[in-house]
């Protein structure tokens, strides 16, 4: 027995070694099911969670490690001279943490890295006052208490934070099979150049660009960082509220130079787009190149040659801008009107015949590109695509479809039918919906209702208001008893409580909004003031 707990990421992470899925347990407290999926998608993304839900080889060793997945990820990639500086790292928090306000960097600041910097203070720190003991038998450094106290005070340095470091690192050197050193260099520009490396061939961190997250999101860089403003920094994203309230995320880590975010980017698949713009080369192939959900690079090209290894691809990008209508063709006006006639048709017959919509479209032009082996653009604005409507129902069941009647006499009145189709699942409903006038449909009985072929639905337009719609006449008519549409409830509530907020002199009393139907309107004078210069027509 066990309990479940930790970060989403932690969570998906021992679901994996269990070989269940957190979202389809019954567990005794509510799970973020939207974080935890996320989770495990970015895991399988990154290699650590297989297809059938395991842990991988390789997540099975980041997940045996006693650190947050990131760094057990560059711990698991790193050689083995750089892993007592990552043990190191991934036992402290951040360097904000680990620093008072008044600190003092002096030779062990290195620029553009709050890592390494750590690291340095834990170096400097153990040659000043650290030596190897025992816990349990277990080595550990340890530090000699007046010295280090000594020394935390000169350089604004917490003793706690070095104590839980040094914790920490003994622990994951004892995971990986490497003896605990006995001497701690400090990092310089070479250790920082091999950091970075392996931070971007990697990339566990969240990662922020010129203060920008991939998502457009703003991430200053934090005060108490060793980094600058301009360029990538891999680290962690912390998130605050600043005195207004508003949700405020900076970010600490290292600067990775560009030369090596562009030496481990990826050109995604170029894809073959419409854009009905270009009027003359419509038909482009756009490529990017992407690093960590960064977009860094990005552009297109004009085809109106289609090479044999993208042709069916072509082909299929000018079908679906046909049934968008947004190809520059002819065959776009011609056939307007012999696609509305059997979308209509299908309508009348409850569904039984054949719809033209986008997915069907696209599918018939799809293949009459085919047939015709269209290889260019000049090929395909040539080409002669027409649509008949007795290409897919019979001229006979057109006429039959056709006779029905368009219009009913109820009171004395014309009432237009509309034949629609409702889908529930995989069964199709053919149903005629009476457009009723609001006068009529208030005085209306079950008694006087027509007699059809299929299901009866019933509508009330009611002008700026909207439209009243119902399956049954009782509903409509219930609904008709209140003076708003369905949607307009809402409307009314929010400008009652824009009236209340202006009171609370939260809102400007002259602010733009739109009146309740009925309401006073406000007189004035319409056109310049007076004194404007205006000249009267004599």
């Amino acid at each position: 027995e066990f309990q479940l707990a930790g970060d989403s990421e932690r969570v998906a992470l021992t679901c994996a070694d269990l070989g269940v899925r957190a979202d389809e347990l019954e567990l005794p407290v509510p799970l973020d099911r939207v974080a935890y999926i996320r989770a495990l998608k970015e895991l399988q993304t990154r290699g650590i969670i297989g297809e059938n839900g395991r842990l991988t080889t390789y997540g099975k060793a980041v997940e045996a490690l006693p650190v947050d997945r990131p760094w057990a990820e560059l711990i698991v990639n790193a050689d083995n001279d750089l892993i007592p500086c990552l043990a190191v790292m991934s036992s402290i928090e951040s360097l904000h943490r680990m620093t008072r306000e008044e600190r003092n960097l002096n030779g062990l600041l290195i620029s553009g890295s709050d890592h390494l910097t750590a690291y340095n203070l834990y170096a400097e720190a153990y040659q000043v006052a650290g030596f190897i003991g025992e816990v349990y038998g277990l080595p550990r450094h340890f530090f000699e208490a007046e010295k280090i106290q000594k020394w935390a005070a000169q350089r604004g340095v917490l003793v706690k934070s070095l104590e839980d470091a040094a914790l920490a690192m003994a622990s994951v050197l004892r995971s990986v099979g490497i003896t605990l050193p006995t001497k701690m260099p400090l990092a310089n520009d070479r250790t920082l150049r091999q950091f970075s490396e392996l931070l971007a061939q990697w990339m566990p961190f969240d990662l922020a660009i010129d203060e920008q997250t991939s998502d457009r999101q703003s991430a200053r860089v934090s005060k108490t960082s060793v980094c600058g403003t301009r360029g990538a920094i891999a680290g962690s994203l912390r998130y605050f509220a600043d005195r207004f309230g508003v949700s405020r995320a900076s970010i600490e880590g290292t600067q990775i130079p560009y030369e090596q975010i562009r030496r481990y980017a990826t050109r995604a698949p170029a894809e073959l787009n419409y854009s009905p713009r270009r009027k003359h080369s419509p038909l482009v192939r756009a490529w990017k190149v992407e690093y960590s959900g960064f977009e860094l690079d990005a552009g297109s090209e004009p085809i109106n040659e289609f090479a044999p290894e993208i042709a069916l691809e072509a082909r299929r990008v000018l079908a679906e801008a046909l049934a968008r209508s947004d190809a520059q063709h002819a065959a776009i006006h011609k056939n307007h009107e012999q696609i509305s006639l059997v979308n209509e048709l299908y309508k009348r017959s409850g569904g039984s015949t054949p719809r033209l919509h986008f997915a069907e479209l696209s599918d018939w032009y799809e293949q009459k590109l085919n047939e015709l082996q269209i290889n260019s653009l000049a090929e395909f604005r040539e080409a002669r695509l027409p649509i008949r409507a007795a290409d897919f129902i019979s001229e006979e069941l057109q006429a039959k479809l056709q006779a029905l009647p368009d219009t009913i006499e109820i009171e004395d009145r014309e009432v237009e039918i509309d034949y629609d189709v409702e889908i529930n699942g995989a069964q199709t409903t053919g149903v005629a919906r009476l457009k009723l006038p609001e006068k009529l449909a208030r005085v209306l009985t079950l008694e006087k209702l027509p007699q059809l072929d299929r299901p009866l639905r019933f509508s009330v337009s009611r002008g700026s208001r909207g439209a009243v719609r119902a399956s049954t006449l009782e509903a409509l008519q219930e609904m008709l008893q209140g003076p708003w549409t369905p949607n307009a409830p809402a409307q009314h509530g929010e400008t009652q409580e824009a009236d209340k907020a202006e009171r609370a002199g939260v809102l400007p009393k002259n602010r733009h909004r739109a009146l309740p139907k009925g309401a006073p309107k406000k007189r004035g004078r319409v056109g310049p003031p007076k004194g404007s210069g205006r000249r009267r027509a004599r």
